[in-house]
């Protein structure tokens, strides 16, 4: 049986999380400009996989509504972030409470599946959903007021959210390895 929660570039996205989450708690003070570009490359690729799951799912019978709304929401921030680095700097801690509650509401359904299969890895799902909401709604409550601390802020968030999408993907790859041996 084909695990419909399992997302192939799950370890990628975690890796790359974590390295992002790395670089932006250790070295916050660089250029603004460069952050923007690097979130606004990061939003572009998650829409751009984002179409490609809810394709998927849609040809496997699957409703994926939530991902794709989520992948336009993605891309329309990712090209502003693109074109207008300066106005995203301006509110920069309201925008990162926003991507943070985006990527909540985007895992949401996943959690939700998981929990009402009892998933045997339903905790590390719900918690990489929920997490990215406490932390966005956080940032948007009490906005930091320098940039680079909201920033490093940003950096430890998605950082705590790549470690909690790797164990997910540990987890499962488990769940698949047992699985495949009860089979044989």
């Amino acid at each position: 049986m084909k695990n419909i929660f399992f997302r192939t570039t799950s370890l990628w996205a975690s890796v790359l999380y974590m390295a992002l989450g790395l670089v932006l708690t250790f070295w916050p003070g660089m250029s603004g400009t460069v952050f923007c570009w690097g979130i606004a490359a990061a939003l572009i690729l998650y829409a751009a996989h984002s179409f490609w799951y809810f394709i998927k799912a849609r040809n496997l019978g699957f409703t994926a509504g939530g991902t794709l709304v989520i992948g336009i929401l993605c891309l329309a921030f990712g090209i502003f972030c693109f074109s207008r680095p300066y106005v995203v700097l301006s509110f920069l801690p309201i925008a990162l409470g926003i991507m943070l509650l985006v990527d909540g509401i985007g895992k949401m359904p996943l959690a939700v599946d998981a929990l009402s299969v009892y998933s045997p890895y339903r905790f590390w799902v719900l918690i990489s959903a929920v997490l990215p909401l406490i932390l966005g709604i956080v940032l948007l409550v009490n906005p930091f007021r320098a940039a680079k601390a909201a920033i490093m802020f940003f950096g430890i968030s998605i950082l705590a959210d790549g470690l909690f999408e790797l164990i997910t993907y540990i987890q499962q790859r488990r769940a698949e390895k047992s699985e495949y041996k009860d089979i044989r």
